[in-house]
């Protein structure tokens, strides 16, 4: 029996709805491991610029930039079900598009550190589709 969700170690809920990947690799992906291969790695590689521009833009108060990449990073966690960072990435969007500093810096560590666990479980699921993809 598959379980719900992608755990993390040392983790009392997955940072990886399972249910939603799933919708994703069934639905979207039709079960291709060349197209989920594709989708983990885009989704890695922007989420990390997402997260970097956030933190160079809070410097200098570019509240529509930091806006644009929180909500970016927020619908792509979404769509991987990575709930937890899309909910954290909100918040910031919301502090931005209010013109809020104050906060977004606290809430920002914190979308780093679910962002790691994101990125160990969608790794797990990469080396799953690459093994698929040998086939």
């Amino acid at each position: 029996m598959k379980s719900d969700h992608i755990t993390s170690p040392g983790s009392d809920f997955a940072p990886i709805d399972r249910s939603i990947l799933h919708i994703l690799e069934e639905d979207v992906a039709d079960n291709d491991p060349d197209i989920m291969l594709e989708f983990i790695n885009i989704y890695l590689h922007d989420s990390e610029e997402h997260i970097d521009e956030i933190a160079k833009q809070m410097g200098s108060k570019e509240y529509r930039k930091i806006e644009i990449s929180a909500h970016s990073l927020k619908s792509s966690s979404a769509t991987f079900g990575a709930m937890a960072l899309s909910a954290l990435s909100d918040q910031i969007e919301q502090l931005a598009r209010a013109r809020k500093s104050d906060g977004i810096a606290e809430i920002l560590h914190s979308v780093r550190a679910e962002f790691a666990r994101v990125k160990a479980a969608l790794v797990v699921e990469r080396e799953k589709w690459t093994e698929a993809a040998s086939r």
